[in-house]
């Protein structure tokens, strides 16, 4: 049985490379499952969406990138990409960050690591001053819809494929 601890570590330039390929095959699956955009041009489309990350221009300008770690296992077990609020969320959202991606890669899945990523990240959230977390969640993903609803993501918008939520982070 797998630890239900994660650490999170600042990604290296390495992992950050290797992470930013792996966004780019999720987003596309992503789109694709979502409908927004048809198979064949997924792949070039989540590129397009994602060349600030893929050209790394996105760690100095307030983008935080982590792996996990679970103690007793050597290989990272996922990733976490945490942005500043979008402009749509308003002004004055200093201490709001936006859930990008969250990752469990597959060989770790359905072990309690989306769980233990969560304490981990609320954990550094609170340390660094944000009071809440918002993301995306497409309807179709409904395990991630399950995890987002078990630590305490509340609806805030609905749209005809997906949803905003939001968490309020424990200072």
């Amino acid at each position: 049985m797998t630890s239900r601890t994660v650490t999170l570590s600042p990604v290296t330039d390495d992992e950050y490379h290797e992470i930013a390929e792996l966004q780019v095959l999720e987003t596309a699956r992503q789109l694709e499952l979502a409908g927004e955009v048809p198979a064949v041009e997924s792949r070039s489309e989540a590129r397009l969406r994602l060349a600030e990350l893929l050209a790394d221009e996105l760690r100095g300008a307030g983008h935080d990138f982590f792996v996990t770690r679970a103690p007793n296992l050597a290989a990272r077990v996922g990733w976490v990409w945490i942005a500043p609020a979008p402009s749509f969320l308003g002004p004055n959202q200093e201490h709001t960050r936006w859930l990008s991606q969250i990752t469990v890669e597959e060989p770790h899945r359905g072990r309690g690591l989306g769980r233990a990523t969560f304490v981990a990240l609320e954990r550094h959230l609170a340390q660094v001053g944000v009071k809440q977390l918002w993301l995306r969640v497409f309807d179709w993903n409904t395990v991630a819809r399950s995890l987002y609803d078990s630590v305490g993501f509340e609806l805030v918008r609905k749209f005809p494929n997906d949803s905003h939520l939001r968490k309020q982070i424990a200072t």
